[in-house]
This record gives structure tokens, sequence and C-alpha cells, in this order.
């Protein structure tokens, strides 16, 4: 990867997250608006151990995007056609549109109790995006080759890299650097795609691993039930009953 050092600089608000865009970067609208509904506590009961069927990066069926969209939460969320705060709270972009600077929500825990930080999230995106990571398993995470191109170490017949994206960079706790190879303007909606949302590591090799609203909570063959996450960052938007659906 190469480390740019890149001048960042003017702030532009936008409602709910803090986008800055430095000279010519991408104002993409976006808000956090959320889904208020009924708090309830939930219960404490353990992660329940599935198969990776329900890994959002690689789902294998509609049963399986129907539940992963109750338990899992990317960088950032789509709402009404709007590009909107989820885990991140913030983006920065360079000026040149080549590197965008995400800073986490402080406090968001995994249902299995990890806690989210910019080491958990670079562990996600590695193993999307580096064929030879470690984290990556069998699956053939279409959508991040539709979405950026291709993976580490791909390159066009002229020797140019496939990939939009050229690597990930911690920063601190909390904040880490997206690096691309050419200015992607969609680059926020893209990930916005479930597929990209983000999992535990403690999870990679089975189980549930999300921050959303709902968590795994038993699983019979034919459907899982989901209960309310007590610990969901978004304390007026945690659910008030469980919901069973389809097992993958």
């Amino acid at each position: 990867m190469n480390n740019r050092k890149r001048v960042l600089m003017g702030v532009l608000l936008i409602t709910g997250i803090l986008l800055t865009a430095c000279g010519g970067g991408n104002n993409t609208p976006v808000s956090d608006s959320g889904s208020p509904t009924d708090a309830s506590g939930g219960s404490a009961a353990a992660p329940v151990t599935v198969d990776l069927t329900l890994d959002p990066a690689n789902l294998p069926s509609d049963n399986a995007n129907a539940a992963a969209i109750y338990l899992y939460e990317g960088l950032v969320r789509l709402q009404s056609g709007t590009v909107e705060a989820a885990l991140a709270e913030t983006v920065t972009i360079s000026e040149d549109g080549l590197d965008y600077i995400f800073t986490l929500r402080q406090g968001v825990t995994f249902h299995d109790g990890t806690l989210l930080t910019a080491d958990a999230v670079i562990l996600n995106f590695n193993r999307w995006f580096d064929p030879g990571d470690a984290n990556r398993g069998a699956g053939s995470y279409a959508a991040w080759a539709a979405s950026f191109g291709g993976f580490k170490g791909e390159v066009t017949e002229d020797g140019k890299p496939k990939s939009h994206v050229d690597g990930i960079e911690k920063q601190d706790e909390y904040n880490l650097i997206v690096h691309l190879n050419a200015p992607d303007v969609d680059l926020l909606t893209k990930l916005t795609d479930p597929s990209f949302s983000i999992i535990s590591p403690a999870m990679f090799a089975g189980g549930d691993g999300g921050t959303g609203p709902y968590k795994v909570v038993a699983a019979n063959g034919d459907t899982l039930t989901l209960e309310p996450f007590a610990g969901y960052w978004d304390a007026a938007s945690i659910p008030s009953k469980a919901i069973e659906v389809p097992a993958p």
C-alpha cells in the first residue's frame, strides 16, 4: 500500500454525519435519520454459532440476505436513496479524491461483545480485498469484484491494478484510511451494499458477529430466531420484539 500524505482542508457539515470534502472532493449527501422503534432490553443470550452462509460478504440465497439485513451494518448505509451514517460517524475525503478517512463511532460492540475498532474494520476489508488473506475462506467475494473491479495483486493487460482500491491503513483506534488507485465518486454508495457489512473478527469462522439491532438466538434448521440486541449503539432504534426469519 502506498502510504500517501495528503493535505486535508475545509469542512462540510451534512445532517448527522460530517463529510469533509477537500478541494474537488465528492460531496455525497449523507444523513443520519435512523428508524426509531420501541426500546427493549432483550436478553443476554450467548451468540449462536451458525454456518458462514450468513457471512454478509458471501450471501448464497435470498433467505440469507433477508436475515443479514437485521444483523449486520456497514460503515455507511442507504436510506431513501441517501447515504447516511452507520458505523462511521464522519468521512473525510482528500483533495484528489484518492483517500477516504473514516472515523468510527466509539462504544459500538458486536453481538459477541467484541469492540468495534479500526483493527476490526481493516480485518474485514483485507478479507474482501486480498485473495491471500488468512481470514478469506472459500468465498468468491463477487460483490467486491463487481463494485471495485478486482482484488489485490490483479492487474490489467497494461499492468495497471484492476481494483479501484489500493489498500486500507490504520491511523489510530477509531480512524482508518481507504486508499484508492483512482477517484471513485460512488465509493460511499458502493459501501452501502450489505455485502460490505462489518462483522466481528472473532466470528470469521462461523457465527453471527454483527452490530445490528437484532442478534441470532436460535437456529432450528428451518428458521432463525432473532432477538433485539440490548447493546445496540442506537438505543432509540432497539426493536421491541423477537422475530423469526427463514434459515439460509
